[in-house]
């Protein structure tokens, strides 16, 4: 039988990085740790649809959260007051008057070089009732553009164009060497939910290899 795995999970700790950092001392700190960084991510996803990654960094004291989106203005709103009623939405999720909480927010400048923001793109679209081969067909002329991108996958998969059954559309553009562990692929994933059903999206961007042969000069570190 085919063994599947996660392109992001397998290469954690070689070209990718975790994005929630905690080290609980108990085994009763590390649920309570998970529970909270499930409350945030859900706050956050919810709010702001928008968002490539979100980065959580845990203290004994301190809550550090990496807010990276495309438009730092709608998290800022005017003179900074929606910021400010997210921070107070986040103290009221960690209900804890010991913990500090800090947000930075980091622009998102290239956005189809990003899978994340490709599938909340893609997302968007089929939201708003338009056909998904126009979708992909307006995305991949748009990729194509773009020269860190090496190879592009596409699947979206549900009651497609308001079709009575289900069905999954896959698309690959160029390369995709998923079981080559050097290879630097992003993963992005949404859920569309429509009035006739639920749709699935998901990206993989391939961005080259983190190694090149032996003797080669110029080596891709990004």
């Amino acid at each position: 039988m085919a063994q599947k795995a996660s392109p992001y999970a397998i290469r954690l700790g070689y070209n990718q990085v975790w994005n929630n950092y905690f080290f609980p001392e108990k085994g009763k700190e590390n649920i309570n740790w998970l529970k909270r960084d499930k409350l945030i991510r859900d706050y956050f996803f919810l709010t702001f649809p928008d968002t490539d990654r979100l980065k959580i960094e845990y203290t004994k004291n301190t809550i550090f959260i990496y807010l990276y989106i495309p438009e730092i203005n709608l998290v800022l709103g005017e003179n900074n007051e929606k910021l400010e009623k997210v921070i107070k939405d986040i103290y009221g999720l960690v209900n804890d008057n010991n913990i500090a909480v800090k947000i930075n927010l980091v622009e998102v400048k290239k956005i189809y070089t990003h899978a994340q923001s490709i599938a909340n793109l893609i997302a968007g679209q089929l939201k708003k009732r338009t056909r998904s081969r126009q979708v992909i067909k307006t995305l991949l002329t748009k990729l194509a553009a773009e020269r860190e991108i090496k190879g592009v996958k596409v699947e979206v998969s549900g009651r497609l164009d308001e079709s009575d059954n289900a069905q999954t559309k896959k698309v690959v553009y160029r390369k995709m060497p998923l079981s080559t562990i050097d290879s630097k692929i992003e993963v992005g994933q949404k859920v569309v939910i429509t009035s006739y059903g639920t749709i699935g999206v998901k990206v993989l961007i391939y961005k080259g290899k983190i190694w090149q042969k032996r003797g080669s000069k110029n080596q891709n570190w990004n």
